[in-house]
């Protein structure tokens, strides 16, 4: 069986729950970096089509089936009146609906993902190209990854406001739910996927780097974006950050916290939340891994000559914060 990694990004915090060619389906641009998935099943519904509408998309929807919305392989029988049925709850069809309206043109996307998976590639060429997918999920998990699959549920980026999200979603969950995420969490879940954590899960120092670098890269990939944005924070949050950032780590030192381990402690500075527990009710959720992005700038600031894949391979934590000389 295929090897699969489902990744839950934004809404259930940045932890694991379970790697193009041209455009080979449906009418879009075959220069695009993302097949329409989700908009190829959309007419596929709506237009009651036989199977052999889908059957370039066996490989993808044998993944979505079974690992996702449950329904098993496409090779089952009674497969594809199973995804009809799937999809025939009017609530899900709305979701779907406002989805293809929504998401109608992702010229500006594609050009993004494309110039990041460019440079992504290139700093570390032993990874290979993926088919990337957009797909609905029925608001389960985020983003797909096999070894050439790449796919990310789209019904989750309709905008804090979008209506059904109120039912299902906490505010702070919300603000992650906006399509300005789906490039930054593309590239995030081919990073998780391919370059898995490495060392103790339940010291927050190991956690807070290894997600620091993962930021770090998502910073050299997409250049133009504001630094707020590789930790997914708004201004004001991002700025809470910057001007208590001595205090931060000061209350981080004095707790005891940095080398411990202690899963639960580890897991409130990291998982999206309200706030970050130990820090003040006005915090932010994730600032773990706001700390751990800027002692990683520190780092590289510090070690210019440093390349990313060399970077990727530090797994010694404890040494990597020493040289990276981090005193806010």
């Amino acid at each position: 069986m295929k090897k699969m990694k489902i990744i839950s990004l934004c809404v259930l915090g940045m932890f694991f729950f379970t790697c193009t060619g041209k455009r080979a389906y449906g009418e879009s641009n075959p220069e695009d970096q993302i097949i329409r998935f989700d908009t190829d099943l959309y007419q596929y519904l709506i237009q009651n089509k036989n199977e052999e509408a889908l059957s370039e998309y066996k490989p993808f929807l044998d993944e979505l089936g079974e690992k996702v919305i449950y329904i098993g392989k496409t090779d089952s029988v009674g497969f594809y009146q199973r995804l009809k049925t799937f999809f025939s709850d009017s609530t899900l069809m709305k979701l779907y609906q406002d989805e293809q309206t929504k998401l109608a043109d992702i010229r500006s996307i594609n050009e993004e993902l494309a110039e990041g998976m460019k440079t992504l590639l290139a700093e570390f060429p032993s990874l290979k190209q993926p088919k990337i997918y957009m797909h609905v999920s029925g608001l389960n998990q985020n983003v797909i990854v096999t070894d050439n699959i790449l796919s990310l549920s789209a019904d989750k980026y309709l905008g804090a406001d979008y209506p059904l999200y109120q039912d299902f979603f906490y505010d702070y969950q919300r603000k992650l739910m906006s399509t300005d995420r789906i490039v930054p969490d593309y590239l995030l879940g081919f990073l998780m996927a391919n370059f898995p954590f490495e060392g103790n899960g339940e010291v927050l120092l190991d956690r807070m780097l290894y997600e620091g670098k993962l930021r770090y890269i998502l910073s050299r990939l997409l250049p133009h974006r504001e630094s707020r944005e590789y930790v997914g924070y708004s201004q004001e949050q991002y700025r809470w950050c910057l001007d208590r950032q001595a205090k931060i780590w000061q209350l981080v030192l004095e707790n005891q916290h940095l080398f411990q381990p202690n899963y639960i402690v580890t897991s409130q500075y990291l998982k999206e939340a309200p706030y970050t527990q130990s820090l003040p009710m006005e915090s932010p959720g994730r600032v773990g891994i706001w700390l751990g992005y800027q002692i990683i700038l520190s780092y590289m600031k510090n070690h210019t000559n440093t390349s990313l894949q060399a970077l990727m391979k530090k797994t010694d934590y404890r040494e990597l914060l020493k040289e990276s000389k981090y005193k806010p």
